[in-house]
């Protein structure tokens, strides 16, 4: 992290209070949501925006951004995620899980070597405010699981037994999958889209990308080492591919704003150590 992104930091928090209204209740789990956004902002555990510390803040973004979060361009995006979702109700419910299972998510994540800011940030995002939230999709459990996905980490899934109910199974199984991504991609913020978008859709993004700046024609999702190489060669993050203009024209093709995921899950991951 340079100088100039700790300063943003540190004398006016620009970026991050952008972020703290990004706490979506994803469309899919509508009906499991209750509103208590301003539960969160206005509990007396949460500091306000102008007081977090640069220790917290800081490691979430680097895992995600690098150098870029100070970027205009970053920050740019991260308003745009707040006008989308800024008028959505968010739910405590979901805080209320993920705070009781916290601990074996924690245990869970070292486990699979997956930082806990990610572990966090995507099961606050992804859950409907229950052990057993069930989207409209099939997706189901605190790490909202397809069956399909479930069924390839090892989990039963049928008529008369479903292990995405049991919460340790289904954080396990999350994390995993989470783990996967990273080795598949070799980035975090793209292991973190890939757990919404799929890792098929991470893959066509990172050719449109490849081909348009450096000529170069990748493999698909098959051949993970070769997407991996590229994105560790080229310093390629999630910023930096979703900015892309070729792949802006993928993602728009795609529902549910989904290259505004990882700039969700920052947000997610903030205001759970915020409340804290």
């Amino acid at each position: 992290m340079n100088n100039l992104a700790i300063k943003h930091f540190t004398t006016g928090t620009v970026l991050f209070a952008f972020l703290l209204p990004v706490f979506q209740v994803p469309a899919a789990l509508g009906a499991h949501a209750k509103p208590v956004l301003e539960q969160l902002v206005t509990s007396p555990v949460i500091k306000p925006v102008t007081e977090i510390e640069t220790a917290i803040v800081v490691p979430i973004a680097n895992l995600f951004f690098g150098e870029e979060v100070s970027t205009m361009s970053a920050q740019s995006t991260i308003k745009k995620q707040v006008a989308f979702v800024s008028s959505r109700k968010a739910y405590g419910a979901s805080l209320s899980v993920i705070e009781k299972h916290a601990e074996t998510i924690r245990v869970q994540a070292l486990e699979h070597g997956v930082p806990l800011d990610v572990a966090i940030g995507v099961a606050l995002l992804e859950n409907g405010g229950s052990e057993t939230a069930k989207s409209s999709a099939g997706a189901l459990g605190i790490y909202q699981l397809m069956p399909r996905t479930a069924k390839n980490l090892g989990l039963t899934v049928n008529k008369k037994t479903d292990e995405r109910r049991i919460p340790e199974k289904n954080i396990g199984a999350g994390l995993t999958y989470l783990r996967q991504n990273y080795d598949r991609f070799g980035d975090w913020g793209l292991a973190t889209w890939a757990y919404h978008a799929g890792e098929g859709n991470v893959a066509k993004a990172l050719k449109i990308y490849a081909k348009t700046h450096d000529g170069i024609t990748l493999p698909g999702v098959e051949n993970s080492l070769a997407l991996k190489n590229y994105v560790e060669k080229h310093d390629v993050t999630i910023h930096k591919l979703l900015s892309d203009a070729g792949v802006k024209k993928f993602t728009a093709k795609l529902n549910d704003d989904t290259a505004g995921y990882p700039y969700k899950v920052i947000a997610t991951a903030t205001l759970f150590k915020q409340a804290n």
